[in-house]
């Protein structure tokens, strides 16, 4: 997975959370609206960041939400 692709999902994220950083929002929106083709390739991105620790998961949900890791990672440009 590239991380220009891991980037773009993040920030989109990034940009749905707004000041609500405990907000869950569905990955399969945000695939979409980078362009992901399919859900599987959203699950791959998603399953990348989890690993990374910027984004968590609901336990049995398509629902995530950006870590405060993920909101550092942003705000310092290091994806």
């Amino acid at each position: 997975m590239s991380n220009e692709i891991l980037g773009k999902f993040l920030l989109k994220l990034y940009e749905k959370t707004g000041d609500d950083e405990i907000g869950y929002f569905d990955r399969y929106e945000i695939g979409e609206g980078i362009g992901l083709l399919d859900k599987v390739q959203t699950d791959h991105v998603v399953e990348n960041l989890v690993k990374d620790g910027f984004v968590i998961n609901e336990v049995q949900s398509s629902k995530i939400r950006i870590t405060e890791e993920g909101n550092k990672r942003l705000r310092n440009n290091q994806i």
